[in-house]
C-alpha cells in the first residue's frame, strides 16, 4: 500500500497485539508471536529502527497524530512525511495482524 492510499484518521488510536513480543537479535527486532493463530505462522516481521520506535509507542492511547509527532521529532523529519510513513507502517501492521485499532478516532 502506497502512503497516498493509506488513510487512517489522525486521531485513530493503535495497541501492539498483545501475543507478540519484540526481540532484539544480531542487531535487529524482530517481532514474535508466543501465542494464538499468529504463532503457527511462518513468517518473520524485521523491524527498522523508526519501526521499533512506532512499536513502542503503540499503547493503546496515543493517537497516530501523537505518534507521528513524536516520529517527526525523534527522526528530525517534517510532519506531513511523518505521518504519512506512520500511517503507512500502521496499516501494514494491521494488516498482518501484528496490531489493532482500539478507537477509530471518528
Amino acid at each position: 500500500m502506497s502512503p497516498s492510499e493509506t488513510t487512517i484518521p489522525t486521531a485513530t488510536v493503535y495497541a501492539c497485539v498483545p501475543d507478540i513480543v519484540p526481540r532484539h537479535i544480531a542487531g535487529d527486532t524482530i517481532l514474535v508471536a508466543v501465542r494464538g493463530e499468529l504463532a503457527r505462522l511462518e513468517r518473520l516481521h524485521v523491524l527498522n529502527t523508526v519501526g521499533e520506535h512506532i512499536w513502542g509507542l503503540l499503547d493503546g492511547r496515543r493517537t497516530v497524530a501523537e505518534v507521528s509527532a513524536d516520529v517527526a521529532e525523534t527522526f528530525d523529519t517534517d510532519a506531513a512525511t511523518a505521518l504519512e510513513d506512520v500511517a503507512e507502517f500502521l496499516a501494514d501492521l494491521e494488516d498482518a495482524g501484528l496490531a489493532t485499532v482500539i478507537s477509530s478516532g471518528t
